[in-house]
């Protein structure tokens, strides 16, 4: 993929957010405060140059997403979530039903030992 340079240096502040976090979703704010004053308008259109090569998704005005092609761009493989196997679900149906057992009386002390005072002794 052909990258500007802008778009080399924002996509490197991208990558040096995503390292802090590992999360996908990032914050705009976040970015423009590591763009200098001077170089703010350069940022601004290589962020737009992202967007157009869809390496970067705006999520709102506060927030914008690393897409599978910008964590390639990054130097990150994207992980594929797991998915739940159907015969899993059906091994957790079919597993027996258990019926609970009756509550055992559980004795305290001081009826234990009042028992063993009180008992016959022979």
């Amino acid at each position: 993929m052909d990258l500007t340079p802008g778009e080399k240096a924002v996509l490197g502040q991208i990558r040096v957010l995503y390292s802090a976090e590992s999360r996908r979703d990032q914050q705009v704010k976040a970015l423009m405060m590591q763009w200098p004053p001077v170089h703010c308008d350069a940022y601004q259109r290589a962020y737009g140059g992202l967007l157009a090569k869809e390496l970067i998704q705006d999520l709102g005005a506060q927030v914008f997403g690393i897409t599978d092609a910008g964590l390639r761009a990054i130097g990150v493989v994207p992980v594929a979530q797991p998915r739940v196997q159907p015969r899993l679900l059906v091994e957790l149906r079919s597993v027996p039903q258990v019926t609970p057992r009756s509550p055992v009386k559980s004795r305290n002390l001081l009826s234990r030992v009042m028992s063993g005072l009180l008992r016959a002794r022979t």
